[in-house]
């Protein structure tokens, strides 16, 4: 089963080894998940904590940054994102926001979050991926708006 918490001060060293060691991220630091306007979340199965997820907001989106803790493991990696970020999705919603946005370059990743989390690639930014967790609204004009 897979649960979710707020990241504790106890949880610092973990992610912050995590971090050294992770070919794509080791110059990230441990401060940039702790970033004041952020949350972080840490991830865990059965077994012990799986994955971190930092979320940062602009305007109605949620930007998110993952970090596993073993990048090798892949199909726990992926049963953890299955099972709990439908849960973050819904909560996102429910707070009003209207998307996820995710960075990778990674191309198995990329494709799982495509075909089996639902989000799409920017159609300006191939790397960059959406997802959205509820229509737009209408697009409101000002009196001053001149038809194109």
């Amino acid at each position: 089963m897979v649960t979710n918490r707020f990241i504790t001060e106890d949880d610092y060293p973990l992610l912050k080894a995590s971090l050294e060691k992770d070919e794509y991220h080791s110059n990230t630091s441990l401060e940039f998940f702790l970033e004041p306007h952020t949350v972080c979340s840490v991830y865990s199965d059965d077994d012990g904590i799986v994955l971190f997820v930092r979320g940062s907001f602009v305007g109605q989106a949620v930007i998110l940054d993952i970090q596993f803790l073993d990048n090798r493991a892949a199909k726990r990696n992926m049963r953890t994102m299955l099972e709990g970020f439908p849960r973050l999705a819904k909560l996102a919603k429910e707070n009003g926001f209207t998307s996820f946005l995710f960075y990778t370059t990674q191309t198995l990743l990329k494709n799982f979050c495509i075909r089996r989390l639902g989000f799409e690639e920017h159609w300006n930014t191939p790397e960059l991926l959406v997802k959205y967790l509820q229509e737009p609204g209408p697009l409101e004009l000002d009196n001053t708006t001149e038809a194109c």
